[in-house]
């Protein structure tokens, strides 16, 4: 009965995960500085897989309570939705946000020792 619990939370934090990365494209909510951005197709790709994966899974455990065959494959799935989620995870540290840089620098180019 746990398992089922957590299974249904991973679903529902891909759905709603997916929505909010396709959403930021059209609206952003301002989570983040202007300087980091991300690749708007790729974000949408995501945001398409997320859902779908995260609407698939709830529905294939909601069908697991009348048939024994799907239940048995909810195990299965879970491990699919935790790796697509991790991999969602590392594109969106790793790969998926690139700053660039605008504006004037922080630190001075004479590092504060003037001119000589």
């Amino acid at each position: 009965m746990l398992f089922l619990v957590f299974y249904f939370i991973l679903f529902v934090v891909l759905i709603f995960q997916g929505t909010h990365v396709a959403g930021e494209i059209k609206t952003p909510l301002g989570t983040l500085p202007e300087e980091v951005g991300q690749n708007p197709a790729a974000a949408a790709r995501w945001g398409i897989l997320l859902i779908s994966v995260g609407f698939f899974g709830a529905i294939l455990g909601l069908l697991g309570f009348r048939t024994a065959g799907l239940a048995a494959l909810r195990p299965t799935f879970m491990a699919v939705g935790l790796g697509i989620l991790a991999l969602y995870g590392l594109w969106v540290i790793f790969l998926g946000r690139k700053p660039e840089f605008i504006g004037k620098p922080a630190v001075a180019d004479d590092h504060g020792h003037g001119h000589h």
